[in-house]
């Protein structure tokens, strides 16, 4: 996909439970309430409730748990 030629990340979504996000480059916030990835020229935040970090690889990350709200920052 074009996005992925441009460096912006895609997520896909399991309803508000889980959160796949590809072109993750790290973690720079984590607690229950939000977690917040870097994904190269943009950050992602996630808030919630019970959130987690289920998998973490070197381009992607799972987060989990009920996300209320997905916020994009540059």
């Amino acid at each position: 996909p074009s996005s992925a030629i441009a460096g912006l990340p895609q997520i896909e979504l399991s309803g508000n439970r889980e959160a796949v996000v590809d072109g993750c480059q790290g973690i720079l916030e984590y607690d229950e309430d939000v977690v917040k990835l870097t994904t190269g020229k943009m950050s992602v935040k996630f808030s919630g409730r019970g959130l987690q970090v289920k998998v973490l690889t070197h381009d992607s990350a799972i987060v989990a748990g009920f996300i209320t709200s997905i916020e994009f920052l540059t």
